[in-house]
């Protein structure tokens, strides 16, 4: 029996790689969460009930759930993992660029295979991999020089795991000086501006939402009336500040926000990654 070889260049150490593989992960990534927000919205009762019931023995019927209860459970763990997986991701990709600037800054352009550089990059990396999130910022920013951007909203995203893992509510443990937490994270935003703008983005075409699903459509009253404009979308910074006491709760595009958040911190890390190995070995081209 054959095994299934894998594509030429896959196992190869490049930017390339990393950049298709992580960004591949966080698109599933996104696809699932669009998902699990899918199946929540339009969650039946009945069907709920159904499947409950359907095995005829549960393991401790006392503390069953009614659809209601069940539904808000749901989306605190679909939230709750979804922040983990993106921060696990985060962390993962980081290792994965230390390890080729490793390479780049020990090999240099040294084709030869040296057992005793091999090492050196091994221990290096191993002892990077070991470090929690602020130290590996740290480490790339006094190693390789390369400073991450959106590093802040990364750091959002632990706060905000940690908060959901006590049960949802941000405690006086939680907050800054400033006596809040406050969520970074970026949203693509509707933009009016005039028709004749230089603005080199598409139209915005709005979304369609589907009939079935629960909670309060936002409805754009002022469309189409003002005909000296358009609509574009743009990526934008948005933040969400809760105080001690307060839940954390976001909006489903919020939900979905937190992933275009951490592809555009892969996209600065990536560019940060290219300007090391260009300065280090030059420029190909």
């Amino acid at each position: 029996m054959s095994s299934v070889q894998p594509p030429e260049g896959e196992n190869v150490i490049s930017l390339q790689n990393i950049s298709r593989n992580f960004l591949s992960m966080l698109q599933r990534q996104h696809d699932m969460l669009a998902y699990s927000l899918a199946g929540l919205r339009t969650a039946d009762p009945k069907a709920y009930d159904y499947y409950s019931t359907v095995s005829r023995v549960m393991p401790a019927p006392q503390v069953h759930l009614p659809h209601d209860q069940m539904l808000a459970y749901a989306r605190n763990l679909m939230l709750r993992t979804s922040i983990n997986d993106l921060i696990g991701l985060s962390a993962e990709c980081m290792n994965h660029c230390h390890l080729l600037c490793t390479l780049i800054r020990v090999r240099g352009k040294q084709q030869q295979v040296s057992p005793d550089l091999d090492k050196q990059i091994a221990q290096k990396h191993e002892a990077f991999c070991r470090l929690n999130l602020q130290e590996k910022f740290n480490e790339l920013e006094a190693t390789f020089d390369i400073i991450c951007d959106l590093e802040d909203g990364i750091f959002s995203l632990a706060a905000a795991l940690r908060v959901l893992v006590r049960g949802g509510m941000v405690t006086n443990d939680d907050i800054t000086p400033d006596g809040s937490l406050t969520l970074e994270f970026k949203a693509m935003k509707d933009v009016e501006v005039p028709n004749d703008s230089p603005e080199d983005l598409p139209e915005n075409t709005p979304v369609e939402r589907p009939l079935g699903l629960t909670g309060t459509p936002q409805v754009n009253l002022t469309g189409g009336l003002n005909k000296a404009t358009k609509t574009i979308s743009k990526l934008s910074d948005t933040q969400r500040t809760f105080r001690p006491g307060e839940m954390l709760d976001l909006t489903d595009e919020e939900v979905l926000g937190l992933n275009i958040t951490v592809a555009k911190f892969f996209d600065g890390l990536f560019r940060s990654v290219e300007h090391y190995g260009r300065s280090s070995l030059g420029d190909p081209s």
